[in-house]
């Protein structure tokens, strides 16, 4: 662990001066997404930020420079995210820091969103300034990037992954306040709104671009098993200007690096198998309880009605053993009920869908299973009487 460390370390400080963005979040970039870390894993991030600002504040030695910070994240129980963020310094308030928080409400599933409500800044150093209050002349910050960590903002997110053309996407949409609102007129109309989108064209390659209620930040992030490596600017609207704000420049990178050994869930679930699944008329992706399964799959529904999928090419006989993700172990037998898309449990939306004769015919396959797990039964117990009575002969 410790050379994993070091390696961060020496690795922020090599790309410090590579463009990338003032990243507050473990999510995206200044802004949250409604996924949480599971239980038992933790998320560490080193980020150099380089800082160079003319406008709207004069150019002094708070806002001019590289100014590295850290971030750390926990999850608890599936459902709640806590963070620190230790780092950047201004002349009123001195070393800032604070810590985050994220409860997930409801989870993602194939059709619905995730919803998650939260706390950043929590203890922070940094007051209110009420920009939302001040008029666009005013200097709402004597520091560029102040308002930013203002304390005690509150925020709700949702977020929704979806493959579109092929490639996977996800959407964030939230509200919130304090940090989230910004003082020009664009950032008085969306008054605390702020967005994000995410798009993978290649694995473990992402594309970030998001508005968090004040500027535009774009970025992108490259994966290499657990670590991560993000670069962006922020503020992008900038760049466009003629006014002095387009020689404004905040530039930096961030190295994460996500300890989940102990993990039994991911912080997301991963939709990249659909995005190479080719449907054919007829076929359609189907949920089984918590469960989603691609027409090229085959499910086991276990006896305490958990579902587990097969890998493709499997060949199912009768006495096999099969290990399910929670240690439990099935033996293929005779009630052993192998589900595909389109042949689904009964109650389920897909099995509402099918026609009333396969219907008909899937009731009369499971009248079949409990006659011959009857039959099997009986055939047990006249085994066990016919070794009592010989037994019993003298």
């Amino acid at each position: 662990m410790k050379k994993v460390l070091l390696s961060m370390i020496v690795l922020a400080a090599m790309f410090s001066v590579v463009q990338a963005a003032p990243f507050q979040t473990l999510g995206m970039l200044r802004t949250p997404d409604a996924y949480v870390l599971p239980h038992k894993a933790a998320e560490f991030m080193l980020v150099g930020y380089y800082r160079d600002v003319a406008k709207p504040t004069p150019v002094t030695d708070d806002h001019k420079g590289f100014f590295p910070y850290g971030m750390a994240g926990v999850g608890i129980l599936d459902r709640v995210e806590l963070g620190v963020y230790v780092g950047d310094v201004t002349k009123e308030d001195g070393l800032v820091y604070f810590f985050n928080a994220k409860v997930k409400v409801i989870e993602e599933t194939l059709r619905l969103p995730q919803i998650s409500v939260g706390m950043d800044n929590i203890l922070s150093p940094v007051g209110k300034h009420k920009t939302q209050d001040l008029a666009p002349t005013e200097d709402f910050a004597t520091h560029p990037d102040r308002d930013s960590y203002e304390y005690y903002s509150p925020y709700v997110v949702a977020s929704k992954q979806a493959v579109f053309m092929g490639i996977p996407w996800m959407l964030n949409l939230g509200f919130g306040a304090n940090r989230f609102v910004g003082q020009v007129s664009r950032s008085r109309y969306f008054n605390g709104f702020f967005t994000s989108l995410e798009m993978s064209p290649v694995k473990d390659l992402s594309l970030q671009a998001e508005y968090d209620g004040e500027d535009f930040n774009a970025g992108i992030k490259y994966s290499y098993k657990n670590f991560g490596i993000k670069l962006a600017g922020a503020a992008m609207e900038d760049l466009a200007k003629d006014n002095g704000y387009e020689d404004n420049l905040r530039i930096g990178v961030g190295l994460s690096y996500l300890f989940d050994k102990f993990a039994e869930a991911k912080r997301r679930p991963d939709i990249g198998r659909y995005a190479t699944t080719n449907l054919e008329e007829g076929e359609e992706i189907v949920e089984i309880g918590e469960t989603v399964i691609t027409p090229t799959e085959t499910a086991i529904v276990t006896p305490s009605g958990e579902v587990v999928i097969v890998p493709p090419g499997t060949n199912l006989s009768e006495g096999q053993v099969i290990i399910t993700p929670s240690g439990e172990e099935i033996v293929i037998g005779p009630g052993t009920q192998l589900t595909t898309p389109g042949l689904t449990t009964q109650g389920s939306a897909a099995y509402k869908e099918l026609s009333p004769e396969v219907q008909d015919l899937m009731k009369e396959l499971q009248v079949l299973r409990e006659e011959r797990q009857k039959a099997q039964q009986a055939m047990d117990e006249l085994r066990k009487w016919i070794q009592d009575l010989k037994q019993q002969k003298p």
